[in-house]
């Protein structure tokens, strides 16, 4: 399969922020042509957050907006005057799908609707990815991915017990993980459904649904027992020791994770423990679950007199999953995995200059997708409505000038 397998699908991609443009993000870096409408009394906020490239702030320089919109084309395009609507139904009539990731009643005070859009293109793919869903007692409500997290249980469940409050997994889950993907598999689905069919189909995804997938087991453990599962933190409920620990260094960690009764003799021996081994409570795993502080205890005693990276080595090589904490700095300037895999790549930006992207975490047949940079805003408004639509210079200067395309 080819890393652009994707081309020849085309979106007109409404979505702003995280999730929606994310998944969208999916089909750009495999060959889609992603046709992300915006303008500037309404830009994608994200274009206007930190961090920017050098620390200074412009609509282009986003590193937030930048990771997410590899490969798009930008037009800018005043959806609520009536000749924007126009033309961005011109525009879905020439699309394949067309997204939104807006809150209730958004795209009804814009006139597009799923019915309004499959009135000009009947086997349109209809992508609409509100908090709540379209329906329900709760679909009016608004959020983002910190909403979400919380509304799911993601921030309880991510603490580290003992009454300290939980610590949340920031817009990670949401909006990169669980939303985008959902969104990018069922658009996928419904691609293949056309295919077969001919018929288009509208995807209503609630976020909050989506989300409650990565809560699964803690829900279905709280409805089963009626109690609230133990927050954990790095520790585990059913094997020890497994925590990261402290190394020489400022900030330097070493995630340690002892799952079997051989790994833990490995441990023993590495750190030079053997009086452990024999206690036959600490050879099964209820007995070191029980001695877990003076386990880890033991295993600190051991890593706070090495490197991080040695530690983990001497494990790893006796049989003992372990890991170096790393930091984004190690990530990109150190690790040889990821380098060996050629994740990283360098694109040359028109005001940020060269930066540093992430790949897609996998390749097609061997092959790594090739990206290209995010777009300028409005960048390829002109390209596309005189190439697509056929507009003449003089329309789209007349437009122009009454901010219609602004």
């Amino acid at each position: 399969m080819r890393p652009d397998f994707l081309k020849g699908i085309r979106f007109t991609d409404l979505t702003w922020a995280g999730a929606g443009p994310f998944g969208t993000k999916v089909f750009s870096d495999f060959g889609a042509e992603i046709l992300k409408i915006e303008s500037m009394s309404r830009p994608d906020p994200v274009r206007r957050g930190g961090p920017f490239k050098d620390g200074v702030p412009g609509t282009n320089r986003s590193g937030y907006f930048a990771s997410r919109n590899t490969g798009k084309r930008s037009i800018s395009l005043d959806l609520k005057e009536k000749e924007g609507r126009e033309i961005a139904l011109r525009l879905i009539a020439q699309s394949d799908v067309v997204s939104n990731n807006f809150g209730p009643g958004a795209m009804e005070r814009l006139g597009l609707t799923y019915d309004e859009v499959r009135a000009v293109k009947p086997d349109i793919i209809y992508l609409s990815m509100p908090m709540y869903g379209e329906d329900g007692p709760l679909s009016t409500l608004l959020g983002v991915g910190m909403t979400i997290a919380a509304v799911t249980g993601l921030m309880w469940m991510t603490g580290y017990g003992n009454g300290e409050k939980p610590l949340g997994p920031g817009t990670h889950y949401p909006d990169h993980a669980a939303n985008p993907y959902h969104a990018a598999f069922a658009v996928l689905a419904a691609l293949r459904y056309r295919r077969h069919t001919g018929r288009g189909m509208k995807i209503d995804l609630s976020q909050v649904e989506s989300t409650a997938n990565f809560a699964g087991s803690s829900i279905l453990e709280a409805s089963v027992h009626d109690r609230e599962p133990e927050h954990t933190g790095n520790r585990s409920r059913w094997d020890a020791p497994h925590n990261v620990f402290a190394c020489t260094g400022e900030d330097e960690w070493c995630a340690i994770a002892v799952e079997s009764d051989a790994e833990f003799l490995a441990l023993a021996a590495t750190i030079g423990r053997q009086d452990l081994v024999a206690r036959p409570e600490l050879r099964h795993a209820a007995g070191r679950l029980a001695a877990m502080a003076e386990l880890e205890a033991a295993v600190t005693a051991w890593t706070r007199e090495r490197p991080a990276q040695e530690a983990a080595s001497l494990l790893q090589n006796a049989g003992v999953p372990a890991a170096r904490v790393a930091s984004a700095r190690d990530l990109v300037e150190a690790d040889p995995q990821l380098r060996a895999r050629g994740y990283w790549q360098t694109l040359d930006h028109p005001e940020m200059g060269p930066s540093l992207f992430t790949s897609p975490p996998f390749t097609l047949d061997g092959e790594r997708v090739e990206l290209t940079r995010p777009p300028l805003f409005g960048e390829h408004t002109q390209e596309v409505l005189s190439g697509l639509l056929g507009m003449s210079d003089a329309e789209i200067a007349s437009l122009t000038e009454r901010k219609i395309l602004a």
